[in-house]
């Protein structure tokens, strides 16, 4: 099933069975620039699997800038919502898609149940920030003003749904700091966070399995070198159990 918005963005949903269950909206990353092949359909069948519905988010197809991009996407919640068979919907975000992801969880809380985010950009201190990011994001108008707006450690409220945060330490990329002022922000409004930080590990690795290796590796060196990572999956879906 496709969902179409008014933009050439879509969201590609797949119902595991009539019956009505969780779905996982999946908000792949790519710097706000495209939406990644590594973090959408291998994402969506390996948590699929679990016995939920899924749908994944292709938000660059149009690169719309803020806030255009989070009101497209609480059209798509909606859209989404109204399939008979979604029970609650809970989000899963990896780098600017983990920002996208977080940007509905605090603005759109009463909309979604909780969010799985894998080494997100959150913040735009330029201490932290992955300045590409907010660039695609915002356009050409990086004003303070905007900047703070999606700096999203700022604007977490008091009632949305509890966080799964995944990072690694050694993250270039995005560093690790994103997800901690996350957690800061949560932890100082009283929502439960789990947060899973691990020693090593290049930005992007997906659910580090085979399928899903960087352009500049075999799928056996992937695993090789970046395998362990998948206990992140195992992780989030006890996760997903207990919420």
């Amino acid at each position: 099933m496709r969902i179409d918005l008014l933009s050439k963005n879509y969201a590609e949903v797949s119902l595991y069975d009539d019956k009505k269950r969780d779905l996982i909206l999946i908000c792949p990353g790519g710097g706000y620039e495209f939406a990644s092949w590594r973090e959408a359909k291998p994402v969506a069948a390996c948590f699929g699997g679990e016995g939920y519905h899924t749908a994944v988010y292709y938000y660059r197809e149009t690169k719309l800038v803020h806030p255009n991009v989070i009101n497209e996407a609480e059209t798509l919640l909606w859209k989404l919502k109204d399939i008979s068979n979604v029970k609650r919907i809970i989000l899963m975000g990896f780098s600017a898609g983990g920002h996208l992801a977080a940007h509905m969880l605090v603005s759109f809380h009463s909309l979604v149940k909780g969010a799985i985010l894998a080494y997100p950009v959150i913040t735009s201190n330029i201490r932290f920030r992955n300045p590409w990011s907010f660039l695609n994001l915002l356009g050409n108008d990086l004003s303070k003003e905007r900047l703070e707006a999606v700096s999203l450690e700022r604007h977490v409220p008091k009632n949305c749904g509890p966080v799964f945060l995944f990072h690694t330490v050694d993250d270039t990329a995005v560093p690790i700091e994103n997800s901690m002022l996350f957690m800061a922000s949560l932890r100082m409004k009283r929502i439960p966070v789990e947060a899973h930080f691990f020693p090593i590990g290049r930005h992007g690795v997906s659910i580090a399995t085979k399928e899903v290796p960087f352009e500049d590796t075999t799928p056996e060196e992937f695993v090789k070198s970046y395998g362990g990572l998948h206990e992140w999956v195992n992780l989030a879906k006890a996760w997903l159990k207990r919420i």
